[in-house]
């Protein structure tokens, strides 16, 4: 659901199971000006049955769901908040869920039983019998809510290779070679540099492996990927059905990254590298290709050279 909401362009918060919330201010003019076109784009993104209430706070957009799907303009949020029942602190004053229960408890016990009755009290009165966990009750019946704190998008940028029966040395280091060409050359890298990878296999008799490495610097260079990696498939617990290579963090856009060379062939690289990139954005990941031969010896033509993307630097 997440996901399907940051598509469209919405930060999200989402910290509870089936629940997120996200502004709809800067949503409206992408889709018709009106919080309504909003609404129906995200329940279309969904794709399935969801509640979308729309209110200035958490509590009460959470609410007018609940109810409806209501949309509680600012001016109304002070009379809406007053009518909910103090119940409706629970989930909204932070863990645990057991002293927030406890409180709402005592609240009752004493004839506050909504958030219009909690909203009368002073802060002082609230702080000096409840404490932190009760003023913080009392701001949220006042309306008074931090920003949204949306999380980081996920994303999912992952090659995989099937490893014909018994590869080993080589031929294992030919197959990582062309996992990291097609990593480097997927478009949802969009030209960034990687923090890090993940090398993983799916083991022969069961079982996967995998290793987190990381980079030292920001990096889209596939020399530099495949020096760090071809020592790691030494750990290899045994015989891999398939590799997997796992982007785990993105920098910033690739610029010309330095390659230390002798003849003076780094101008001739760098124009390369802007050529190859200009190719590939027009014409698709698969624009350019080389041959990487991966087993001479073999009598299956298709097992001694693969076509892989042509490296950009």
């Amino acid at each position: 659901m997440a996901g399907a909401l940051e598509r469209i362009g919405a930060a999200v918060e989402t910290e509870r199971p089936g629940e997120a919330f996200f502004a709809v201010g800067g949503l409206r003019g992408l889709y018709g000006g009106e919080v309504a076109g909003v609404r129906a784009v995200a329940r279309g993104a969904i794709g399935t049955p969801v509640l979308i209430g729309v209110a200035p706070t958490r509590t009460a957009a959470c609410a007018a769901a609940g109810r409806g799907e209501l949309v509680v303009p600012r001016g109304r949020l002070g009379r809406f908040l007053a009518g909910l029942p103090t119940v409706a602190l629970v989930d909204r004053i932070g863990p645990p869920e057991r002293e927030a229960e406890e409180l709402v408890e005592a609240l009752g016990r004493l004839g506050i039983e909504t958030l219009g009755a909690l909203r009368k009290l002073t802060a002082d009165q609230v702080a000096d019998r409840f404490g932190s966990r009760g003023l913080r009750a009392w701001q949220v019946a006042r309306g008074e809510e931090e920003p949204l704190r949306p999380r980081v998008p996920h994303e999912d940028l992952v090659e995989e290779i099937e490893l014909p029966e018994g590869v080993a040395g080589s031929q294992l280091d030919r197959a990582l070679e062309l996992l990291v060409d097609r990593l480097l050359a997927a478009p949802g890298r969009k030209g960034r540099t990687l923090l890090g990878v993940r090398l993983g296999a799916r083991l022969c008799g069961g079982g996967s492996w995998s290793v987190d490495q990381g980079l030292g610097r920001p990096s889209a260079a596939a020399q530099v990927l495949r020096r760090l990696l071809v020592p790691r498939l030494e750990d290899l617990p045994g015989p891999a059905e398939a590799l997997r290579l796992r982007a785990l963090g993105f920098g910033p856009a690739a610029a010309d990254q330095l390659v230390m060379e002798v003849g003076g062939s780094e101008p001739r690289r760098r124009r390369l590298g802007a050529a190859v990139r200009e190719v590939r954005a027009a014409q698709g990941a698969d624009a350019l290709l080389r041959i990487l031969a991966v087993d001479a010896s073999s009598r299956v033509p298709e097992r001694r050279h693969l076509l892989t993307p042509f490296p950009e630097v």
